[in-house]
């Protein structure tokens, strides 16, 4: 048994067929570890999550993005031009996927391989536990017969700071916000989520600059920063958006043997 896990899709269906042949994914007895980001901005959005959803033994952590596509889903927000979620939207799977995908969690831990998925990062200021207890708070919400009102909240970059006594939709955002967006904070959990690149805003730090041996995670796997192209310089956190969607690569790491696996994206949709 092997364990796979792949970097965003975003869509990129046949990229991801042919990094499955690539790594000679057995559907009888592999796994499929996914960093979230499943869709948008790719072609083959329906595709990718007929795949996925029917896979045996997959595992799937929830990204910007795939939050994004569950709030166009419920109304509360207007379609991008850059969003390319039609085929979803219009499906008549689409009450399915809406369900599948605000059932899956904002972080997974397997204690036996020492991994900790997560789409954007870990905040340097919270251990696994407090990190999985936070995620659960979003994780209830999203799950709820409310989780539309989360959706409308969703959206924004304050607060910017964690504190203990955030309440309501403020401590709801800024969770979600840590897990699926972050890139550059401050030890104490400030944000700054306008920069994307690899130039370091005044202040801040790259997120797996800044972990403790106090949180106990002796192995990150992520997404969401395709600027990095897969290059941390810490063995603590492995990158694993390669920017397919934007023609480069898609990238998958087998946890049992630290194989990496890779295949050029596409042209540019």
């Amino acid at each position: 048994m092997r364990t796979y896990v792949f970097g965003d899709i975003q869509g990129c269906f046949d990229e991801l067929d042919r990094l499955l042949d690539m790594a000679n994914y057995d559907a009888s007895v592999d796994r499929l570890w996914f960093v979230g980001d499943l869709i948008n901005r790719g072609p083959k959005n329906l595709e990718t999550l007929n795949f996925i959803m029917s896979q045996r033994q997959v595992t799937v952590v929830l990204g910007n993005h795939d939050l994004h596509f569950l709030a166009l889903a419920s109304d509360h927000r207007a379609p991008h031009p850059s969003d390319t979620v039609s085929d979803l939207l219009t499906s008549s799977k689409r009450t399915e996927i809406v369900d599948w995908l605000r059932n899956q969690p904002l972080i997974h831990s397997d204690q036996e391989s020492g991994t900790v998925m997560v789409h954007a990062g870990i905040p340097p200021m919270w251990n696994l536990d407090i990190c999985l207890a936070r995620a659960r708070e979003v994780e209830a919400v999203l799950q709820s017969d409310d989780y539309t009102t989360f959706l409308k909240g969703m959206y924004g970059n304050e607060p910017e700071e964690w504190r203990d006594d955030l309440k309501g939709q403020g401590r709801l955002r800024i969770i979600t916000n840590y897990f699926t967006r972050m890139r550059y904070v401050t030890m104490n959990g400030k944000l700054e989520l306008t920069h994307k690149g690899s130039e370091v805003p005044a202040g801040f730090s790259p997120w797996f600059d800044l972990l403790q041996p106090a949180q106990a995670m002796p192995c990150i796997l992520f997404g969401h920063w395709a600027a990095l192209e897969g290059v941390t310089n810490n063995k603590s956190a492995i990158a694993l958006d390669t920017g397919c969607v934007w023609g480069r690569n898609l990238t998958a790491f087998c946890i049992e043997d630290k194989q990496i696996f890779s295949t050029p994206g596409d042209p540019i949709k």
